[in-house]
C-alpha cells in the first residue's frame, strides 16, 4: 500500500490535453443533478497549494451575446466521418468562407470530445480525447460530428442524439456557433438538457474562442417539449455538469511499467481522491491523491505494483459520512 506525501504534483489547465478514459464499470453514486458544491478552496496535499480549476467559458446558459468579427461556415460533407484531414482554421482568414462539399487534406489532431453517463443523481459529462483529420479546416465541425457518432472509447458513455442525426452546417461569427443538426433528441428534461451541454462543451473546447452556441435544428429552433432553445446558450457550471473526477491516467487498456503514475482531474470535498487497485474484486493497493474543494485541479502520484491485470478506480469524499462516491475506473496492465 501507498500513499503520496510532499512530491505529489499539481496542475490546474483548462480542457488539459491528456487524452484519458473513463469512468468505471461498477456504477458510482454522485451528488444530485445541480446540487450546489461548496465554493470554499480547501486544498491539502504536501503543502503545495493548487488554483482553482474551473472550466473554460463557464458562463450562465442562456445569455444572449452580440458577435462581431470574421465568421467561418461550413457543412459537413455528406456521410463524412472522421476520415477527413484538415487545414488552418478558417476563422483565421477574416472573411466568411463558402460551404465546402468535400474534405480538404491537412493532418489528424486530438480533438477533445464529450459524452454523457448516468450517474446515481443524474447525467454528468466525461470527456474523451480523440486522433481525428479535422473536417474542413473545422475543428469544431470535426468534434460534433464525431460526438453525434457515439463511438467513446469507454463503454460507460454514450452519446444520446439519435443515430443518423448530422451537421447540417456549422458557423462562427466572434464569440457565437451556430450549429444546424438534422435532429433533436427526444428525452426527459435532464438528459435534454445535459446533452445540449455535451454538445456546448465539446463545441466550446474544439473552438476557444466560442463562448457560447446556437443550436438549430433543420434551420429552426430545436423542437423541445422543455426548454426553449432559442437564445444561445452557454457552458453550464462544470461543477453541475461534469464528473467529479477523471483519471488521466493509466489510459485503459494501457501497458505500462511499475512504478505506475496515476494522475487525475478533480474535485471534491476537501480535494481528497481516494484510489484502489484491483485485481478481479480482490483490493491489493491503495492511495490517494489531493486536487481541491470548489473547483477542479490537477494532482498526480506513483505507486508500485506487480506485474498483473488492474482495475484503478477513483472516489471522492461526499463530506457527510465515511462513504465514498465512485466516478471513475481504468483497466491497465503492469509489464
Amino acid at each position: 500500500m501507498s500513499t503520496i506525501g510532499p512530491g505529489t504534483t499539481h496542475s490546474t489547465t483548462p480542457d488539459p490535453l491528456t487524452p484519458h478514459r473513463s469512468p468505471g464499470r461498477s456504477r458510482r453514486a454522485a451528488p444530485r443533478w445541480l446540487v450546489a458544491v461548496v465554493a470554499a478552496v480547501i486544498v491539502f496535499g504536501g503543502g503545495t497549494a493548487a488554483g482553482i480549476y474551473w472550466a473554460s467559458h463557464n458562463n450562465t446558459p442562456g445569455l444572449t451575446t452580440t458577435t462581431s468579427g470574421p465568421v467561418a461556415s461550413v457543412t459537413a460533407p455528406s456521410g463524412a466521418v472522421n476520415t477527413a484531414p484538415s487545414q488552418a482554421s478558417a476563422t483565421a482568414l477574416g472573411t466568411a468562407t463558402s460551404a465546402v462539399s468535400s474534405p480538404v487534406a491537412g493532418p489528424v489532431r486530438a480533438i477533445a470530445v464529450y459524452y454523457i453517463a448516468d450517474v446515481a443523481g443524474g447525467p454528468r459529462l466525461y470527456r474523451e480525447f480523440h486522433s481525428l483529420a479535422v473536417l474542413n479546416g473545422s475543428p469544431a465541425l470535426t468534434a460534433v460530428t464525431e460526438m453525434l457518432r457515439g463511438t467513446s472509447v469507454d463503454p460507460d458513455y454514450s452519446s444520446l442524439w439519435p443515430k443518423g442525426v448530422s451537421v447540417r452546417s456549422l458557423t462562427i461569427s466572434g464569440s457565437l456557433a451556430t450549429v444546424d443538426l438534422t435532429g433533436f433528441v427526444a428525452l426527459g428534461s435532464s438528459f435534454e438538457v445535459a446533452s445540449v451541454q455535451q454538445l456546448v462543451y465539446t463545441v466550446t473546447a474544439a473552438e476557444p474562442t466560442v463562448q457560447q452556441v446556437r443550436l438549430l435544428v433543420n434551420g429552426a429552433v430545436a423542437p423541445s417539449g422543455h426548454m426553449d432553445w432559442s437564445a444561445p446558450i452557454s457552458r453550464a457550471n462544470a461543477l453541475d455538469t461534469q464528473a467529479n473526477v477523471w483519471i488521466l491516467a493509466p489510459t485503459q487498456g494501457a501497458a505500462v511499467t511499475s512504478p505506475v503514475t496515476v494522475s487525475v482531474l478533480g474535485t471534491g470535498y476537501e480535494g481528497n481522491v481516494p484510489l484502489k487497485f484491483y485485481v478481479g474484486d480482490r483490493l491489493v493497493a491503495a492511495t490517494y491523491v489531493t486536487t481541491m474543494m470548489g473547483g477542479f485541479a490537477q494532482a498526480q502520484t506513483t505507486i508500485q505494483l506487480m506485474p498483473g491485470t488492474y482495475e484503478l478506480r477513483a472516489y471522492n469524499d461526499n463530506g457527510q459520512d465515511s462513504s465514498l462516491q465512485l466516478w471513475d475506473t481504468k483497466t491497465f496492465t503492469v509489464r
